[in-house]
């Protein structure tokens, strides 16, 4: 696709070739790598933030981020949060998850295999549920919210997935607006969908490890394998 100069969206690397999968533009860190759940749920929290935040809010904006909560009107954080400030100022978008569910995609996870060294390469699609929770203190604040933050996740649904790697990521459901009883009744409204990342993974050789477990066997001094994995399971660590 070629480029616009007029309009800056319009651009190869934000619309994929269908044939091939999304891939970020660098290799990432195995610390922060597209298939780990809690770096999914970092990825929504920052750009929702971004979606209330600084110039992507219009004029008369009732709702917006900031890194300093005095100047915020707004909390956009990980259900992960512990801080209570921040758990309990209103309104509120909270970034969770459901189940991760970890599929087999071809025979074995299989991808191929080093033969210098007998290092082994596996992947599979992980499905991660993202739920986003959308709390106020008025039933149409909290719906209006979840309005505007469903469009954007919708609407920005392939940048998204092309820009992080993702595989899929499916259309939101808004789900309907319910009080939410804590200290106080409040309302929340869900905004739910789901992404597929692939998640990638090494088998080094096990041979000197199962060596090393042979050779503590022979040194222990028992009758049998069976002795030694019994009485490890029955003592505690050291003894």
């Amino acid at each position: 696709m070629p480029t616009d100069p007029d309009n800056p969206l319009v651009r190869p690397e934000y619309v994929p070739d269908a044939k091939r999968l999304p891939s970020p533009e660098a290799a990432q860190k195995v610390s922060i790598r597209p298939g780990s759940k809690l770096a999914i749920l970092g990825v929504f929290v920052e750009i929702i933030r971004r979606r209330f935040s600084g110039q992507n809010v219009g004029t008369g904006f009732p709702w917006t981020w900031d890194k300093d909560p005095s100047k915020a009107t707004i909390e956009v954080e990980s259900a992960f949060n512990e801080d209570v400030p921040q758990k309990n100022k209103r309104p509120a978008i909270y970034v969770d998850n459901d189940d991760q569910v970890n599929s087999r995609t071809v025979l074995g996870d299989f991808a191929g295999q080093r033969f210098t060294d007998g290092m082994t390469g596996y992947w599979h699609l992980g499905t991660v549920p993202v739920l986003i929770e959308c709390v106020a203190s008025k039933r149409a604040e909290s719906a209006t919210i979840a309005d505007v933050t469903s469009a954007f996740l919708l609407a920005s649904n392939r940048l998204i997935q092309g820009k992080f790697g993702f595989h899929d990521m499916t259309p939101t459901t808004v789900g309907r607006t319910q009080p939410y009883n804590r200290d106080k009744t409040e309302f929340i409204t869900p905004i739910t969908f789901t992404v597929q990342a692939l998640f990638r993974y090494l088998n080094v050789k096990t041979a000197p490890l199962l060596e090393e477990l042979e050779a503590e066997i022979v040194r222990s001094g028992v009758d049998s394998a069976t002795d030694f994995f019994e009485s490890l399971v029955l003592r505690r660590r050291g003894l």
